[in-house]
């Protein structure tokens, strides 16, 4: 396992994780007091993490913090911060030693601690994730370590990994789909592992030459990134995709460039869903995210006036053998009534329909949809038909406002580049390709659309600008606005 700045041998590792449990004891942290985890994608990390692991403990897993995102207040049932130092600080403290944990973990009491009883459960054996908070608040989610192990050996064969495999993972680890997909099935086959911190364009390239990898795990952002004209690498068998959808043209790029693409599906609260598999050729691979794994199930739930297997969309519900135990609140409290599991099927808030083969298709949030003119809009398939645009790289659709045909869409695009593209003939076009109650209100420009740190689109961002200005109906006489 490397991160580009340390490299560490399996052999080795049972000794390195006896010397972060042998610092933690000397720090005074018993088995039973619950921890945070902060960390990037690192060898010293991704270490403590295992010894976290082993030793049976329960802690959040946590994003290292970063300078451009607000910082998110700890759990008050936290007792002892865990911070882990980025192999990326130059120039910051000794150099790392794996050996040495003093190098690179840095141990804090969290102020304002409330501990909770003795008995609770969540004081042994649990893992807690945050949400994305793509849509709305981030929430605590609580797995069991059996379960999250269960999880990631239920993905192993559906992503056709085993121990010859070198996977790069740029993906955070602190997030389900680096971890539960990436991190934990590939470690589990013993195959070689190259974390990657920060991820960008460059940073990518350049651990891409040097580690050769056969699969990678991307978002559909950093993959649209590197869609760039340059000779496809022999070494790559697959690269996994999670998060948002590739659109058409991107993911027959992706084939051409990494021979086969991977759509993955699943949730912090689920872990793997579902996945294509990478031995397949045939079907509607592009569009689909594959079927469930072994011992998942999955029911679509019609919306109203459509009848169940008719082939509309309806709400996705899944049953999962390894899935999350609940969420809790900053004390350790259980969110009573948010679930949102009955009778044992949880509800992702997705809208999906099954192609045949049960193979299943994501159509996006289910919240994430409006009733104009009386008909039901899925804002992702607006997303989709901007994206098929001649002069549109990517495009992000949001609701705001009141218009005569019902709620205001607004949809935000990113030029491809050196296209030349205008709000006016962006809408116009759409007008040809959409039915007239889905054409978007108005178009707005930008060089970039807004990210979470997990790569996925951030649309509470766009929501919040579009509230923060104006709404549709007052939009400029092109209906839109160029980036200023």
């Amino acid at each position: 396992m490397s991160d580009g700045a340390l490299t560490i041998e399996w052999t080795a590792i049972d000794d390195v994780i006896a010397s972060i449990e042998a610092f933690l004891g000397e720090r005074g942290i018993a088995p039973d007091d619950m921890l945070a985890l902060e960390s990037a994608n690192s060898v010293p990390g991704a270490l403590t993490l295992l010894a976290l692991l082993s030793r049976g403990a329960s802690f959040a897993f946590l994003p290292a913090p970063v300078s451009t995102a607000p910082a998110q207040p700890l759990p008050r049932f936290l007792r002892h911060r865990i911070r882990v130092r980025s192999p990326l600080a130059e120039g910051k403290g000794d150099p790392v030693s794996l050996l040495r944990p003093e190098t690179f973990l840095e141990v804090r009491a969290i102020e304002d601690h409330r501990p909770l009883p003795q008995g609770s459960p969540l004081r042994r054996g649990r893992l807690l994730l945050r949400t994305s908070g793509s849509l709305d608040s981030p929430k605590l989610v609580v797995h069991t370590h059996e379960g999250l192990l269960g999880n990631a050996l239920n993905a192993v064969e559906r992503l056709c990994l085993d121990g010859a495999d070198r996977v790069l993972i740029p993906v955070p680890l602190a997030h389900m789909y680096g971890l539960g997909a990436g991190f934990l099935p590939a470690l589990s086959v013993g195959a070689s592992i190259a974390l990657l911190e920060g991820a960008n364009l460059l940073r990518y390239m350049e651990r891409e030459r040097s580690f050769r990898p056969t699969v990678a795990f991307l978002s559909p952002n950093l993959c649209a990134m590197l869609l760039r004209p340059r000779s496809a690498p022999s070494h790559y068998r697959h690269v996994v995709v999670a998060g948002d959808k590739l659109s058409p043209e991107a993911f027959q790029k992706a084939e051409a460039l990494y021979r086969r693409v991977v759509n993955l599906y699943g949730s912090t609260e689920m872990g793997v869903i579902c996945a294509a598999d990478a031995r397949e050729t045939e079907g509607p691979r592009a569009v689909t995210v594959g079927r469930p794994l072994p011992g998942v199930a999955l029911r679509l739930e019609p919306q109203p006036g459509s009848s169940e297997g008719d082939g509309s969309p309806g709400d996705i519900r899944c049953a999962h053998p390894h899935g999350f135990e609940g969420y809790v609140d900053g004390d350790g409290c259980p969110l009573a009534g948010d679930a949102a599991a009955q009778a044992g099927w949880y509800a992702t808030r997705d809208l999906g329909r099954l192609h045949p083969g049960g193979h299943l298709e994501v159509l996006g949030r289910g919240d994430h949809a409006v009733k104009r003119d009386g008909r039901l809009v899925m804002l992702a398939e607006v997303e989709r038909a901007l994206e098929r645009l001649s002069g549109v790289e990517r495009a992000a659709v949001v609701v705001a406002g009141e218009t005569k045909r019902g709620r205001g869409i607004v949809a935000f695009c990113t030029p491809r580049a050196g296209a030349d593209i205008a709000p006016g003939s962006v809408r116009r076009a759409c007008q040809e390709s959409l039915p007239a109650y889905a054409v978007p209100d108005e178009i707005r420009l930008l060089p970039a659309l807004p990210l979470l740190p997990s790569g996925k689109l951030d649309r509470r961002a766009l929501q919040r600008s579009v509230s923060a200005s104006h709404s549709p109906h007052e939009a400029s006489p092109d209906h839109g606005h160029r980036p200023s």
